[in-house]
Parts: structure tokens; C-alpha cells; sequence
């Protein structure tokens, strides 16, 4: 064959799921500290670190935002992550990463982090803006992978879907080389769904999907690109144990 078409038979996909291989743009997985959960409305907020105050030796963490219900001491000069804050009748209380919610003013600088049940980021996404929907051919997208693969579509739903994310889903090669800012124990709109190598129906290159939402019994709605049909749209409920994994970026 020509080399073209050497190239190319490197790439097609067993069954769903190949890309353009590239270097990764890192292997190790951030900490989950990064994106937490709001206590009031498990929206996913990017938290911020604060230094707790030196005028006392320690500072009582509440498991409620009030007193009198100690969760545990935290030692002056400790460094927390502020998640959110609420203003109720005892004061300012920031909720804070590991649980619990501690004194506003026990803080060196006051949080001006965002106000706890508020909406997270506005969410744009939508699987008809994806520029590349019927793609016969095998061309590269500018961001590491070919148009219409699995990849190609994953990738542009992280970077385009308005949502709060850490880590660019650029550039990581097959969707089975794929890693996130952090694995979710469990899966969360705007998650990608990840299959190993030959799990559940996949290729030798894995393959992954982003994830629409969660139905209240647990399955998981998806949208995905070349699974079952070449370089097109495919849209199913899955139960939340048939990929690998879920990534959260």
C-alpha cells in the first residue's frame, strides 16, 4: 500500500475509539482537591486556599455552620481549601474541603470565595455545535485528533461546554491514554466516560464518551462519536458499570 494509506490503517479504529496518537499532556492526575463539591447543591466549585489566623493555637471546624458541634481542631497557620461561604445569624462560615464549615474570621485574609447554592458556571453544550458531524475522511482537528473520532468530540464537548474545568482534554493519543484532572468515583454531567481496550464493545484503542447527565436511578445518558456508526453522532443510556471509568476534567 502507500504510505498514506499505511498511515492511515495505523489510526482506523477495530471498532470505535482510535485517534491521532500525541505526547499526553501529563500522566499524573491532579488532586482531587481541585474541584469539590458545594454542600448545598453538589455543584463542582474550584476551591481556594487560605491561611487559618496565629492568634490562637487552634480553631474548632463545625459540622454545621454554627457552634457547638465540633467536627475537629484545625492548628493556627494551617492551610484549608474554601469551597464556599454562607452568612446566616452566627455569622460568615466557610465550607471547606475534607467536610465541615469553620468561622469566616478565623481566616488570615477574608474568603471571597462564591456564596454556597449559588449556580455553578452556565452550561453551553450542545452536540449540534460540533463542527465536524459528518466526516468521511480522516482529518486532523487542530487539537491532536482526527474529526468525527470518539476523541475529536470528547475533547471539544470539555473544551466548549461552559462548564468549570482544570485540565485541557487536548492532545492525550487514544481514548484508552486518556486522563483527567481526577478520576470521579462517580459519574457527573460533564464527566467523560473512558473504556479500557476491548471493555464492553470498544477497540484496541479504548473509548470515551461525555457524559449529558445522571437519571436519579443511577444510568448514565451519554453522547459519543463513532460507536456502531463512522464518524457520527451516537446518543444512549448506560449503566454506570459499563465503562472503565469516569474522568472529570
Amino acid at each position: 500500500m502507500s504510505f498514506t494509506s499505511f498511515v492511515k490503517a495505523l489510526f482506523i479504529p477495530a471498532i470505535a475509539g482510535a485517534a491521532l496518537a500525541a505526547p499526553l499532556l501529563g500522566s499524573t492526575p491532579a488532586s482531587a482537591a481541585t474541584c469539590q463539591p458545594d454542600p448545598l447543591n453538589g455543584v463542582c466549585v474550584a476551591t481556594t486556599n487560605y491561611t487559618v489566623k496565629t492568634t490562637a493555637t487552634k480553631v474548632a471546624v463545625q459540622r454545621l455552620p454554627q457552634a457547638g458541634n465540633v467536627l475537629r481542631n484545625v492548628a493556627a497557620g494551617t492551610t484549608v481549601a474554601v469551597i464556599c461561604k454562607l452568612t446566616n445569624t452566627g455569622g460568615t462560615w466557610d465550607a471547606i474541603s475534607g467536610g465541615g464549615w469553620m468561622p469566616n474570621a478565623n481566616l488570615s485574609v477574608s474568603s471571597t470565595t462564591r456564596t454556597c447554592g449559588t449556580p455553578g458556571p452556565e452550561v453551553t453544550y450542545t452536540a449540534a455545535a460540533y463542527p465536524w458531524q459528518t466526516i468521511d475522511t480522516w482529518v486532523v482537528d487542530g487539537h491532536g485528533y482526527y474529526e468525527g473520532e470518539c476523541v475529536s468530540f470528547a475533547a471539544w464537548a470539555v473544551r466548549t461546554d461552559g462548564r468549570a474545568h482544570t485540565k485541557s482534554p487536548d492532545y492525550m493519543g487514544n481514548a484508552s491514554a486518556w486522563t483527567g484532572a481526577y478520576t470521579d468515583a462517580t459519574p457527573h454531567a460533564g464527566d467523560v466516560a473512558q473504556w479500557d481496550a476491548g471493555r464492553n464493545g470498544a477497540g484496541s484503542a479504548g473509548h470515551v464518551a461525555y457524559v449529558t447527565s445522571v437519571n436519579a436511578d443511577g444510568s448514565v445518558n451519554i453522547q459519543e462519536y463513532n460507536w456502531g456508526n463512522f464518524h457520527r453522532l451516537n446518543a444512549r443510556t448506560i449503566a454506570a458499570s459499563v465503562p472503565s471509568r469516569y474522568l472529570h476534567f
